[in-house]
């Protein structure tokens, strides 16, 4: 069985994949001001600090990468920077000149967090050395920032053992690291580890296996886990047949703009979805879109 293949994450998305995967943070309340008097240290933290950063300041709600101010969080993290805050705001100082586009000194700042024992520079500074195509020291670097128990190390790790960069491909480690950070509540980990149980070529076929880690990345948001477990669902490989609750995993993904979902819904008109809730820039082929075969869906 072929659905949605295993996702091959770039690189450069990873930074981030520090900015893609799926890590809960219990939310924390933003101080009601920002007081003129904070450190600059504090300000960084409060600008810059990633949700994917088990190290970062708990004092503050951490901030998305498309939400960094970029003016504000970049004197705030140099002015940390000069005053030897620590790796945490070196790190942060990288994040904020990568989103700036100054990529060479967000490397040469991962580097220096890196060497200071931050994990999550780890992760970034080896996404970007694999961009480089060094991907021996990208993996040694995941592998020690997975050592620490970083979420986004072991999905890279994953990957990595996976496609054989940077190491020797090994679909059991592979299988391994992806259940690790699926246990830390990681969308793509499940969802990739789902893949290899349904397509059965690098692990034994099992679609129970398959359709349970499908499940575990659509209550986290993945739209493909929704797609693929709905296929599962209708026609009952892996679990028993249930087509209402296919019918609404289409509907969650195709709300999201997922074309596929959108056809296979289209193609259903006795179960009709509110197409006003689907994004318009999806919808102005619906009435002609054959619904696809789920083995011409590649991702």
């Amino acid at each position: 069985m072929k659905k949605v293949a295993a996702k091959h994450i770039s690189l450069i998305n990873a930074l981030l994949l520090a900015v893609v995967s799926a890590v809960s943070v219990a939310a924390i309340a933003i101080p009601s001001a920002r007081a003129t008097t904070m450190m600059p240290a504090d300000q960084c933290d409060l600008e810059a600090g990633s949700r994917y950063d088990l190290q970062r300041n708990l004092s503050f709600r951490p901030v998305e990468t498309e939400d960094i101010n970029i003016g504000v969080a970049l004197s705030a993290c140099r002015e940390a920077y000069k005053q030897n805050a620590g790796a945490r705001q070196t790190f942060q100082l990288a994040r904020v000149l990568h989103k700036a586009g100054q990529r060479t000194q967000a490397m040469a700042m991962l580097k220096e967090a890196s060497e200071k024992g931050h994990a999550l520079a780890m992760v970034n500074y080896g996404v970007l050395l694999g961009e480089n195509g060094d991907h021996q020291n990208a993996f040694a670097l995941f592998e020690k920032s997975a050592a620490t128990g970083n979420t986004l190390a072991a999905y890279n790790l994953g990957v990595a053992y996976r496609d054989g960069v940077g190491t020797v491909a090994d679909a059991a480690l592979a299988a391994r690291w992806f259940e690790r950070a699926s246990k830390a509540k990681d969308d793509l980990g499940a969802f990739n580890l789902a893949v290899m149980f349904d397509e059965g070529k690098l692990v034994p076929e099992d679609n129970a296996k398959a359709a349970k880690f499908y499940a575990l990345a659509a209550a986290r948001g993945n739209v493909d886990a929704m797609v693929n477990l709905a296929i599962m669902l209708q026609t009952g490989e892996g679990v028993a047949r249930d087509t209402a609750a296919a019918h609404d995993l289409l509907a969650r993904a195709a709300i999201a703009g997922d074309e596929f979902a959108i056809a296979a819904l289209a193609a259903q008109p006795e179960e009709p979805v509110n197409m006003a809730m689907i994004d318009d820039s999806v919808t102005g082929s619906i009435a002609t879109m054959p619904a696809l075969k789920k083995t011409a869906r590649l991702k």
